[in-house]
Formats: C-alpha cells, sequence, structure tokens
C-alpha cells in the first residue's frame, strides 16, 4: 500500500463509524421539540382542583410498589383504601433515565434516544411545561433534577417559580441513609406549608413538585430487593402520607389533588436506560379533587386486603402532562405529545369537552406547524403529503367541531377532540419521518461504498496492461461525472426543500464515499472460494445472534477453535491447557450474567488468580510495578470490605484508587523496558489488576483465562512467501480474514463472557465502589466504558505483540476486521425499530451503538497498540521468547 493512504485511512475509518453512530438518530429518532408553536388559551370554566402536588420518586418500578398486594407500602395501602383514588401502572419509553423521564411527566413529550449524547442535565433546546403555565410553581428535590427547568425560572420575572434543591454534600452515595435524602425534601415542604400557609390559602392553579431521589440512590447501592432499600422504601411511603396530611390540615376546601408516580423503574442489578419492563413499568396513585375513582371497568386488580380488591388502570407516562394541566383548567404545554385521559376526570361533561378540545388544538398547533414547513419546500408539490389531514380536512374538522359546541353535543364534540388528536399524531410523525427511507437508502449506500474502499485497500489484483488502463480511466471519468450531477441534484434538491442540515448530510454522505470507492478502485476475482465465503458468512451470523442470545458465543468460539490452524509446533502440554481453558471458557457466557450479580469470594479469588498468573509466567516485573499492584489489591480489599458493611470509604482509599489507574498508564506509555516481552507483561500484570479492582464476581477470572488461550493460540507466524507488491497471496488473504475474525470474536467473547448483556445500561453501578463515593454519572460512565475497553486492548495487544504475521500485515488485517464490522453494523442498521414494543426499539439502538462503538474501539485500540509495541526499533524478537513459560 502507498504510504499516502496508509497514513490517512485509520483518519477515513474513524470519521466514517462516528458518522454512522449519528446516522440512526437522524433517520428513526428526530428530537420531538417543534419551536415558535403558540400556547392555547386557559380553559374559561372552574377547574376540578386548585391545586396539585407531584410526588415523583425516582427510580421506583411497579414491581417494588405492587409487591405482595402492596405490603412494601403499608401506609399507602391504608390511604389507598381510605381515599379510593386510581392506582395503576405509567408505561414509560427509553432512554428510562431521570431526565427524560420527568421531561415525559412534566412537558408531556418524549425525548429521542439521542438526548441521551447530548447531555441529561442540559436542555439542548428550550421546551415547555406545565410549570409555565400555572400561577405559582413549587418544587423541592436534587440539584440535577430541578436544573434541567432552570432555563424557564431563569426567565420567571413574576417570580412564579420557586425551586429549592439541595446540593451534592447531600448525596448520601455509598451510605446506608440514602433515605436522608427524601426527608430533607419533606422536612423543607413542611417548614415552607407552615411558614406560607396563609398566602397559599388565596392563591389557585399551583404545583407542588416533591422530587424523592432516595429510592434511585438506594437502587443503584443496595439493589432493589435488599432489606435496605425496602427500609428506605418504607420510610419515603410513611413521609410521603405525613405530607399528605399536613397539605389536608392547611388546605380544608378539599380541592387539592394528588399524583404520585415514578420517573422510571430499576432492573435487578440497580441499573437503569434499557427497555425491560422492570425499568418502563412505574406505578401511580392519583387521588383528590378531580380524580375520578371509577372511571370505566377493567380486568386487572390488584388486593388490598381479604375483603378489598382495586381496580388496576394503565397510562402512558406523556398523558400525565395534559391530565395534570386539565385537573388545574390550564392549556397542555406546547409541545405536549401526551392525550388527555377523559375518564380519569372526575367534572361535568362540558368541562371534559373543552379540555379535550384545548389538546386537539395544542396538538393541531404542532401538526399545522410542520406541514406548513413541508410546504415551503419549491418542490413539495411533486412530494406526497399526510392525506387525512390535508388543509381541507382540517377546516372540515373545525367546523363540526363549531356545530357540536353550539347545540351542545358535549358528546359528538368530545369524540370529534379526540378523533382529531389521533390523526394529529399520526400526521406529526408521518412528517418527523418524512425523509426516513430515502436516508436510510443513502446510508447503505455509503455503507456498501465503503466496503468497497475496504476491499480496494487490500490491493488483491490491478489490471497492468496499457490498454486495460486506459480503458479504465475512461471508466473512472465518466463515473466521477455522473456522481457530480448527482452531488448537485441533491445538494439542489435539500436547498430547494430547505431541509435541515442533518437530513442534508447524511443524504449527500454516500457521494464522497463513492468517490472515495472509485479513485481507488481495483479488479480481479476475489481469492475466497464459495466454500470460504459460506463459512465466514455463518460465523457472522452467530457473532448477530449472539446479541439476542449470549450463549451463541460459545458456540462460535468452539468452532473458532476447531477450525484454526496453527503453522507454528504446539508442544503437547501446551495442547492440553489451551483445550481445557477453551472448554471452560465456553461455560462462562452459559452462565447468569454478572451485571447485577455480586460474589466476594469470587472477587477475592480473581485477585489470587491474577498474582498467581505473574509468578507462574516468570514476569520480569519491576519492584514499583509489584509494590503499586500490592497497594492496588490491598486497597481493593479495604473498600470491599466497607461497601460490604455499609461503612463510608475514607477518602485515603479513594486517592489510592486513582493513583493506581494513573500509574498504569503512566508505567505503560513512558516507563521504559528491556524488551517487547516484558512490555507485554507489564501490560497484562498491570491491566489486569486495575481490571479487578472493577470486577464483582468472576469477571476478572474470565479474562486471564482468556488472554491465556489467546497467547498458546497466537503461535509465530513465519511468512511461507514474499509480500508482492501491490498483490497479497490467497494464502495471506485467508489468514488475514482468519486472524480478523479472531480479533472481533475474542472482542465480544469477552463482552458476553464477563456477564455482559447487549444492552447500552449493561453495567452494575458497584463496580466503582473504590473509586467514588459520591453520584457522577460522567465518571460512572467513564469507568464502565474503562472495563469493557480493558479485555479488548489486551487481545490487541497479544496479538500484535506475539504474531510476526500480524505484525507484517497488521493493515491487511485490519481492513478486513473492518469489513467485518461493516457487514455486521448493516445487518443492524436494518434491524433498529422505532415503533412496537419499548423492549424491542431498545434492544435494536443497543446493538448497532456497541456495534459502532466496538468499530471505533479496535480502530483507536490497534494504532494505540502500534505506536505502544513498537517504541524501540532495537528490542529482541518476542516471538522467540514464549511469554508462558512454566516451570
Amino acid at each position: 500500500m502507498c504510504s499516502g493512504v496508509r497514513n490517512i485511512w485509520y483518519i477515513y475509518a474513524t470519521v466514517f463509524h462516528v458518522l454512522l453512530l449519528g446516522s440512526i438518530f437522524v433517520i428513526y429518532f428526530r428530537s420531538p421539540v417543534i419551536e415558535g408553536l403558540k400556547p392555547q388559551q386557559f380553559l374559561h370554566r372552574e377547574a376540578p382542583a386548585k391545586r396539585l402536588v407531584l410526588i415523583i420518586a425516582d427510580g421506583l418500578r411497579a414491581q417494588s410498589f405492587f409487591y405482595e398486594n402492596l405490603a412494601n407500602v403499608p401506609n399507602l395501602r391504608q390511604l389507598i383504601k381510605e381515599q379510593q383514588g386510581l392506582l395503576g401502572i405509567s408505561h414509560t419509553r427509553v432512554p428510562t433515565e431521570s431526565r427524560p423521564g420527568h421531561i415525559a411527566l412534566i412537558a408531556g413529550f418524549y425525548e429521542d434516544p439521542s438526548a441521551v449524547t447530548r447531555g441529561w442535565k442540559e436542555n439542548p433546546v428550550e421546551f415547555d411545561t406545565i410549570f409555565q403555565h400555572a400561577r405559582r410553581t413549587y418544587a423541592w428535590g436534587s440539584h440535577d433534577i430541578l436544573r434541567i427547568f432552570n432555563k424557564s425560572s431563569q426567565r420567571d420575572v413574576e417570580g412564579r417559580l420557586t425551586f429549592d434543591a439541595y446540593n451534592h454534600e447531600l448525596n448520601f452515595w455509598g451510605k446506608v441513609k440514602s433515605y436522608e435524602l427524601d426527608n430533607w425534601v419533606f422536612s423543607r415542604v413542611e417548614d415552607f406549608l407552615k411558614r406560607e400557609r396563609k398566602i397559599l390559602q388565596k392563591v389557585d392553579k399551583v404545583y407542588f413538585f416533591l422530587h424523592l431521589l432516595g429510592l434511585d440512590t438506594a437502587g443503584h447501592i443496595h439493589k432493589p430487593q435488599t432489606a435496605l432499600y425496602l427500609e428506605n422504601l418504607f420510610i419515603t411511603e410513611a413521609g410521603i402520607c405525613k405530607i399528605y396530611r399536613l397539605f389536608e390540615q392547611i388546605f380544608q376546601d378539599h380541592k387539592t389533588a394528588y399524583i404520585f408516580t415514578s420517573d422510571h423503574g430499576m432492573t435487578d442489578s440497580g441499573s437503569h436506560g434499557a427497555a425491560q419492563p422492570h425499568e418502563t413499568e412505574t406505578p401511580f396513585y392519583m387521588w383528590g379533587a378531580g380524580i375520578n375513582s371509577r372511571p370505566y371497568n377493567t380486568a386487572k386488580y390488584i388486593k388490598l386486603d381479604y375483603n378489598t380488591a382495586m381496580p388496576l388502570y394503565e397510562i402512558e407516562q406523556a398523558q400525565m402532562a395534559p391530565l395534570m394541566s386539565a385537573l388545574l383548567g390550564l392549556p397542555p404545554p406546547v409541545n405536549n405529545l401526551g392525550i388527555l385521559p377523559r375518564y380519569f376526570l372526575n367534572a361535568s361533561e362540558e368541562y371534559i369537552a373543552r379540555a379535550a378540545e384545548c389538546n386537539a388544538y395544542q396538538l393541531l398547533e404542532q401538526y399545522t406547524h410542520l406541514l406548513k414547513k413541508h410546504k415551503d419546500g419549491i418542490l413539495s408539490f411533486l412530494l406526497p403529503e399526510y392525506e387525512a389531514l390535508s388543509w381541507p380536512s382540517i377546516n372540515e374538522m373545525k367546523l363540526h367541531l363549531k356545530q357540536a359546541h353550539f347545540v351542545e353535543d358535549y358528546q359528538t364534540f368530545t369524540n370529534i377532540s379526540y378523533n382529531l388528536m389521533e390523526m394529529t399524531l399520526e400526521g406529526i410523525g408521518y412528517y418527523q419521518s418524512y425523509y426516513s427511507m430515502p436516508l436510510l437508502l443513502a446510508t447503505t449506500v455509503a455503507m456498501l461504498s465503503w466496503l468497497k474502499y475496504l476491499f480496494n485497500l487490500l490491493n488483491l489484483k490491478k489490471m497492468n496492461s496499457l490498454e486495460s488502463v486506459e480503458f479504465k480511466s475512461k471508466v473512472k471519468r465518466t463515473r466521477f461525472k455522473l456522481l457530480m450531477i448527482l452531488l448537485l441534484a441533491l445538494i439542489g434538491f435539500c436547498i430547494l426543500q430547505k431541509l435541515s442540515w442533518q437530513v442534508s448530510f447524511y443524504l449527500l454522505l454516500p457521494i464522497p464515499v463513492m468517490t472515495l470507492a472509485l479513485r481507488n478502485e481495483t479488479q480481479g476475482p476475489t481469492p475466497l472460494t464459495f466454500g470460504w465465503t459460506l463459512m465466514y458468512f455463518i460465523c457472522i451470523e452467530i457473532l448477530i445472534f449472539s446479541f439476542f442470545s449470549r450463549k451463541l458465543i460459545s458456540l462460535g468460539f468452539l468452532l473458532h477453535a476447531a477450525l484454526s490452524e496453527n503453522n507454528g509446533k504446539t508442544t503437547t502440554w501446551k495442547f492440553y491447557i489451551k483445550t481445557i481453558m477453551i472448554l471452560v471458557l465456553a461455560v462462562f457466557p452459559l452462565l447468569t450474567p454478572s451485571v447485577g450479580y455480586t460474589d466476594n469470594r469470587l472477587f477475592l479469588l480473581g485477585f489470587l488468580f491474577t498474582i498467581s498468573r505473574s509468578i507462574l509466567v516468570k514476569c520480569k516485573l519491576t519492584l514499583a510495578d509489584k509494590l503499586a499492584a500490592g497497594i492496588a489489591l490491598l486497597n481493593s480489599i479495604f473498600c470491599v470490605h466497607n461497601h460490604v458493611n455499609n461503612q463510608e470509604l475514607p477518602g485515603v482509599c479513594q486517592f489510592l484508587s486513582w493513583s493506581y489507574f494513573v500509574y498504569v498508564f503512566v508505567a505503560i506509555c513512558f516507563r521504559p523496558f528491556s524488551s517487547k516481552k516484558q512490555l507485554l507483561e507489564r501490560i497484562l500484570f498491570l491491566m489486569t489488576t486495575l481490571y479487578s479492582m472493577l470486577c464483582t464476581s468472576y469477571e476478572s477470572h474470565f479474562i486471564l483465562f482468556l488472554i491465556t488461550v489467546i497467547i498458546l493460540s497466537t503461535e509465530p507466524m513465519r511468512l511461507s512467501r514474499p509480500l508482492i507488491t501491490g498483490c497479497a497471496s490467497k494464502f495471506h488473504f485467508y489468514e488475514c480474514f482468519r486472524l480478523s475474525f479472531a480479533i472481533i470474536l475474542y472482542t465480544f467473547f469477552s463482552f458476553f463472557g464477563t456477564g455482559n448483556i447487549a444492552s447500552i445500561s449493561s453495567f452494575d453501578p458497584n463496580i466503582i465502589r473504590c473509586f467514588l463515593t459520591t453520584f457522577s454519572p460522567f465518571v460512572i460512565m467513564f469507568l464502565v466504558i474503562l472495563k469493557l475497553s480493558i479485555p479488548v486492548f489486551l487481545i490487541i495487544c497479544i496479538i500484535f505483540a506475539l504474531s510476526s504475521f500480524a505484525i507484517e500485515y497488521e493493515e491487511q488485517i485490519f481492513i478486513c476486521l473492518l469489513m467485518i464490522c461493516n457487514i455486521m453494523a448493516l445487518h443492524f442498521l436494518y434491524m433498529v425499530r422505532n415503533r412496537g414494543s419499548w423492549l424491542e426499539i431498545g434492544a435494536s439502538i443497543s446493538h448497532f451503538v456497541i456495534m459502532q462503538v466496538t468499530t471505533l474501539i479496535l480502530v483507536i485500540f490497534t494504532y494505540a497498540s502500534k505506536i505502544l509495541l513498537s517504541r524501540s526499533k532495537n528490542l529482541t524478537d518476542i516471538t522467540t521468547q514464549n511469554p508462558t513459560k512454566m516451570n
């Protein structure tokens, strides 16, 4: 390969896969926030309630609330028996995080999954909420949640919004008494109500918002099924009942409505973010003024005791916003996409009809905004539109509403409003995903062109005759002219239709990628036979289906081990050790996922294995390495002991953990070494020690077994013939493809074998117990990514340090690896779902994101390992020194 291509194609690969990572959010998921909308008018009728108390128990899942007929919440169960009200399950959407959950409840729309990439604390755009329409809003809770609505608070010149948040010093992450977070809120609310009672009694259209973080914190630390979590739940639900009685004591006009719910649920492992039922199903209980206790018949009931049963209703999370607005006689937020659950309202037919009309016109405002934007395009007359709700249809629906209102036929009036709401929601979805299919097609063409470019880089065969070269030049010029014509046509279309820059970018993306592929085009038959192609296709499909059933990765691992051939001679004892370890490793993906599973005995045994391996293979480690690792391991044992006994982690322990983290990278990158063998063993020892600090059970055992198998399998491969300039033999091509498949197989095997599942929220927060005692989502995510990345880095280092073939054909191997990743990514691109169950949607997003992130990590780590392992040109060839040699 020419030096120019060799120097730049790594950059091409990185940029292209970063762009692909963002493609699904443009194709399948667009921000639902439409700017420039006009709010609706207040409902000019007496509202059912004067004030509304919204209580959100962060992270409380439905299963924990309804367990054993509400046995975990005895005070609330008694309140439900006394007050009746509405009890049920609220269905959330992905991502099941605090920010999207609160926005769905308070603003009435679901943030698209790409909002996670923009930061869950900051608002990428301004949006309307129920708070901004009220006369007064008072809120207490975590600063991280209340700051979401800071923009509206900062523009509040009338002083209608009052937020009271505790700072991070009160965060009891890592401590037993996480319920103190909720007690702080209860105490502040009680003091405020007693102090301002006379003023508050004179004001209507008031929201009181209580954000309770204690359960989310307890779930992350102690897990939802533990006694400490249930203790927090009992104290919190008792505090809610106490606050309710205080409100009733101060406001005796029976005009207070209460809504208790959660923003998201939580898995047994204490994580959330994906689409498991435990994460998407949250409880709700509504009672007080304006709440209809028996809205309609339902087949689901829950027993409160032997004589009492309550119907169990269901609601979409975004429906809470229009319901809360209607209870106070306020218009829904302008960006709301929820439909008012009319049967939940205890009000007159006229009031419900007016509330439904307000909801319908609020949704229609969003639809007409999108329709006008589409019609603004000069070429819109050539394009299809949503026929069910054209301008004539809208005017006809408005006329029917006026006629029904004139004759006071409120039942018909309400039905027309709901028909209009259903159509506007479909229309909004139609125009928001208008260019999804063209974008999907463009992305597919870009990925296929990228595959062609990678295939060209292999330089399999070139046309050498002068006539062929001349003919090829003419063909290329013709193709380039056609591409330029297509480019100009697409640019003209994007400008005339006034498309957003994101849509325009991905529609134009295939052109530069196709140009890149044509510029380095090669011709000639592929050395891959039909049999080899079929075999690798089956192996790739096994990897893809491993995302749906992690047990299949064991089958792929065993097949690869059986079909692999080593050119080097393998001694009998090595063969037996490798075979035994392969069989043991194949069992790991069949075990219960380690996420959420903690076994301190296995954790400590992992430390013993880490130290034992360095002794058995006779690692020539420096005294500083041994001393640093020894202190880190002893410190980790102390940290785990404190965590198990619910004791606060001293600051010195955190300092030692972070100090070792820094030492590892400094020692690997900057400390001198005498040979590649010493550098590799230093990397393995220090990195596996750091990895052990982030483990909770058997993960470190698996990684140690895996790297041993890879070392034993990666025998020095001697070139059977010299490399011909511009051409690679069939043997070399097969070996490059085989080794690249081994890398991607080992990468995913390290992911699934350590107990992970194919989900972006597949992690246990307890892995940070040696490093943090306060909740810091970005630091936690960094440590999670570090834990997942260490095995991949070790795999790359071992293969490119031990195999002379891998060193000689490094670029060809990595090109083959990218081709495999691209084929898998193309599969997952078409598997992404934005409709159907939220379990399917969340899983499909996770699979594509994991695939693209893995590709990027492999690009970065391959280049990093190349630089790291080539620091000295005069080192002893490691292929003559087997680091697995034992006594």
